[in-house]
């Protein structure tokens, strides 16, 4: 009976560890407030996709997928340097970007088609110019753009969008809805706004 007991206890904390989502303190809360909306296209669409079960129930999606028009403008979301360029075949190609102090902004899944030719385009179609390993980037600056490669071929042209911080991804959904409509809010508006937001 005791060890049923402890199996049962075992099951469940390992079940809590694995759901169990990492919230991020009042501290943060300059750097995810001033984030800048990941993908330059009015059109976007996301909802808070983090912590879904993904890999015919392998994985735990610890991202938030933006779908957009395949070519759309990835943005930097803040001030950093480019820590990661690269391709794999899960992930496709993909960026991550250093914004010191602990947080790090990855963006995967980049265009690799050109018209006509399904994954053809390569790091061309992928990543901005002027974009290269150890460069520094600002908030708002063209990166990449919106793609569907490596896993996600086939897919809604999308761009994998996660934030870590000290090496972990946190669901910081709600502070992209906040760049979402203060983006919204500039297209709409820019007069009003007086800045340019990209």
């Amino acid at each position: 009976m005791l060890k049923r007991i402890s199996f049962i206890f075992l099951g469940f904390f390992i079940f809590t560890c694995l759901t169990h989502q990492p919230q991020l303190n009042a501290k943060h809360s300059e750097f995810l407030e001033s984030m800048v909306f990941p993908v330059k296209n009015i059109m976007s669409h996301f909802y808070d996709d983090w912590g879904e079960i993904r890999g015919s129930g392998k994985r735990i999606h610890e991202g938030i997928d933006i779908r957009a028009q395949k070519g759309s403008p990835i943005v930097a979301i803040a001030d950093g340097r480019i820590n990661t360029i690269s391709f794999t075949e899960s992930s496709g190609y993909y960026i991550a970007i250093d914004h010191e102090n602990g947080w790090l902004s990855l963006y995967v899944h980049l265009n690799d088609d050109i018209n006509g030719n399904d994954n053809l385009g390569g790091r061309d179609t992928a990543f901005a110019d002027g974009i290269y390993l150890g460069g520094e980037v600002i908030a708002g600056q063209t990166i990449g753009y919106v793609g569907d490669s490596g896993n996600a071929d086939g897919t809604v042209p999308h761009v994998h969008f996660e934030v870590r911080y000290m090496g972990k991804s946190y669901d910081v959904y709600d502070y992209i809805r906040s760049s979402w409509e203060r983006f919204e809010r500039y297209i709409k508006f820019p007069k009003k706004f007086g800045i340019n937001l990209f």
